[in-house]
């Protein structure tokens, strides 16, 4: 885990990914900023519970790290995409071809931030259990496939650089039954089991949101997937986590290219 400290007081941390050299990247943690508890340090969603004027001065300390205003969504948990084209915010992940500061807010759910071979389009999706189940990841896709317009779209996503970011591990996300059918209908992944290990209770299960978002990635061809499997709710000192705290704040994940 490779963590940097900003000039104004923030520690973000670096995706450990092989990429063009002018595709940027970071992930926000909870350090650095004014918000008070239970929201502290550095929450950046306006959802939460927190002072608005805290989440604004937050979001202007992370401002000030990228070159151009994130893209904040409002994540709904479904798989409705932000483009240049079609700039709805009310959605669970964004691709652009152009400068645009892609940006995912997370607390358990998976931040995933996708790249072609080129760096000419970036995607970024939010990968909680409902999005995943629904398609997230291969609707992204689809659409850098639209903005790029190759003339071998699945040479072309074959190549698509993927990484996974912090998000709660397998020890920690214990859903039931429902969670598991939702997954165990979906074609794109061959073998369900290792995602579920069950539990004492019956129908609970301990899933593996990193395990399940790989498997769909294979299905797509992908092979370039990078993750640390970095659990936020062990690691308390530096992100939220929802199923942790229950009432606490959002840290993200931002992707952009450079001019």
């Amino acid at each position: 885990m490779e963590l940097i400290s900003t000039g104004n007081g923030l520690t973000l941390l670096k995706p450990c990914w092989e990429v063009p050299s002018h595709v940027q990247a970071f992930v926000s943690t909870r350090l650095g900023g004014v918000s008070q508890a239970p929201f502290h340090s550095l929450n950046l969603g306006n959802h939460v519970g927190d002072h608005p004027d805290y989440v604004s001065q937050n979001r202007l300390f992370i401002g000030q790290e990228l070159p151009i205003n994130p893209i904040w969504l409002n994540q709904v948990h479904g798989t409705q995409l932000w483009t240049p084209q079609n700039p709805q915010v009310a959605a669970d992940g964004a691709v652009t071809d152009q400068h645009h500061a892609l940006t995912i807010m997370t607390a358990d759910c998976l931040p995933i931030l996708i790249c072609d071979a080129m760096g000419d389009v970036l995607g970024a999706c939010h990968g909680g259990w409902r999005g995943l189940s629904q398609g997230i990841i291969e609707t992204t896709m689809r659409q850098m496939v639209t903005q790029k317009g190759p003339d071998q779209p699945k040479a072309y996503i074959s190549q698509l650089k993927v990484y996974l970011g912090p998000a709660i591990g397998p020890k920690y996300f214990e859903v039931g039954e429902d969670v598991r059918l939702a997954f165990m209908q979906m074609k794109e992944i061959q073998d369900i089991q290792p995602c579920f290990q069950p539990l004492s209770a019956p129908k609970k299960y301990l899933g593996n949101l990193f395990q399940i978002a790989k498997q769909l990635l294979f299905h797509l061809g992908i092979e370039q997937i990078y993750s640390e499997e970095i659990c936020c709710y062990e690691h308390a000192d530096l992100f939220f986590s929802h199923r942790r705290d229950k009432k606490t704040g959002r840290f993200a994940s931002f992707l952009w290219k450079t001019e």
